[in-house]
């Protein structure tokens, strides 16, 4: 009896725990739309219902390519798309990066790292930053 009761602890315990962290996937960011405001000349983001009825302010977990923005200052970015490919380098969308505040120092990373990272998704509706931003960010897993 003893062991099913802490074989049910530990499963309910562990759904708990990946409830937690939803899964967000590219194909569900890149939905996300622009325009540029011809006043400032910003884009300005049109997000999915889906995005911020699902995901907004939500733990997420989302896989990428790490790109570094500032080494010296820990600032990274989480792209769709390799360094060569992603949004910095003109061959992509604005909707293809995440911005990345890291909880805790996160080190240095290597380029083009494909890592899972969760953090509370935050929608930046303004344009005046990336769209996205993974807020207490970390690597997953």
């Amino acid at each position: 009896m003893h062991k099913f009761l802490l074989s049910l602890t530990i499963c309910i315990t562990v759904t708990a725990a990946l409830q937690a962290q939803k899964s967000l996937v590219w194909p569900v960011l890149t939905m996300t739309t622009y325009n540029e405001d011809p006043m400032t000349g910003k884009l300005v983001p049109k997000f999915p219902e889906v995005l911020v009825s699902q995901f907004e302010g939500q733990e997420v977990v989302v896989s990428g390519y790490l790109i570094p923005v500032d080494v010296e200052a820990k600032r990274y970015a989480l792209s769709k798309n390799p360094f060569s490919s992603c949004f910095f380098c003109g061959n992509a969308g604005p909707e293809t990066v995440i911005e990345l505040k890291f909880a805790n120092d996160p080190g240095r990373f290597a380029t083009d790292k494909y890592l899972p990272i969760s953090g509370e998704l935050q929608l930046n509706r303004n344009g005046s930053e990336l769209f996205f931003t993974l807020k207490n960010a970390k690597v997953a897993g």
